[in-house]
């Protein structure tokens, strides 16, 4: 807004360092305590399956992929609904170290299977019948590579299960709420980059010394909504669901003035926050 020092000064008494941790600490972290609560992953599933209309199909004949897992809760709630083969990836090592105890811990690891892999150079013995995203897509670096590679994990018939957010534009997109004490709408796009990276350093992650947002653990990729509709659309994709900001939906004139913005080019942008989308290759695309 007024540069990288002022912004700085205005912003850190809005902050605090209560969850700071070094990567170090995080890392010991993920070996030691690995519970997820498996019934809050079930509840994710529900909420999930409301917010697709239902889209999500679930049965012990299709083979699932979850892109960007995490600790693997979403993976693990899908075998205790009957899935058998359950492949899980994710880039962050601990989060695969956290995933792969939680399903022995269940004893689900012979449904689920865990990989740190890149998704970008991971080829799969196997295409998929159902490829789910969840909460990972505005992380994940160069989205449009990433929408055109998914093509190779997904079988013809098979669909994709996008469910991602809050897209960086949006009024609470930078993620960054980890270390601030009042949530600033539009924060990563009214104030400077340096300044909020600068904050995040000396009051949330001390050991990473990312000077882009691209760079931080995790990253994020400020992908705009507009960004991926075209690219969808570009790939051959086609929507049999699209959905924005459906958590609006308790209150119905917010939620109608939301969905109405969304569609206005150039708004659109800085209103979508979450989106849930079905996509299936074009039938021309899937015949290649």
């Amino acid at each position: 807004m007024f540069g990288p020092v002022v912004d700085y000064w205005l912003l850190r008494p809005l902050t605090h360092s209560r969850n700071a941790a070094t990567e170090e600490e995080l890392n010991a972290r993920a070996a030691v305590d690995v519970s997820i609560d498996i019934d809050g992953e079930l509840a994710k599933i529900r909420k999930l399956q409301q917010r697709l209309g239902g889209s999500l199909p679930l049965s012990d004949q299709l083979s699932y992929c979850d892109v960007g897992c995490g600790e693997g809760g979403m993976a693990l709630a899908l075998a205790v609904l009957g899935a058998r083969h359950v492949t899980g990836i994710d880039i962050t090592p601990r989060s695969i170290v956290t995933a792969v105890a939680n399903s022995k811990r269940l004893q689900l690891d012979t449904r689920v299977e865990f990989l740190c892999a890149n998704i970008h150079e991971w080829e799969p013995p196997n295409p998929f019948d159902v490829v789910l995203s969840h909460e990972a897509l505005e992380h994940i670096l160069e989205p449009e590579k990433f929408l055109s590679r998914v093509r190779r994990l997904v079988k013809p018939t098979g669909i994709v299960i996008l469910a991602f957010g809050p897209l960086f534009r949006c009024p609470f997109g930078d993620h960054m709420d980890g270390f601030f004490r009042v949530p600033i709408p539009w924060r990563g796009v009214l104030f400077s980059e340096q300044a909020i990276l600068r904050l995040r350093r000396e009051r949330f992650r001390p050991t990473d010394r990312a000077t882009k947002y691209q760079e931080i653990t995790g990253s994020l990729n400020l992908m705009r909504y507009s960004e991926f509709l075209k690219s969808a659309s570009d790939l051959g994709w086609v929507f049999e669901f699209l959905d924005v900001n459906p958590q609006l939906k308790k209150l119905k004139p917010v939620y109608s003035l939301s969905s109405a913005l969304t569609r206005v080019p150039h708004v659109q942008d800085y209103v979508a926050g979450s989106v849930y989308a079905v996509l299936r290759l074009r039938q021309s695309e899937a015949a290649k």
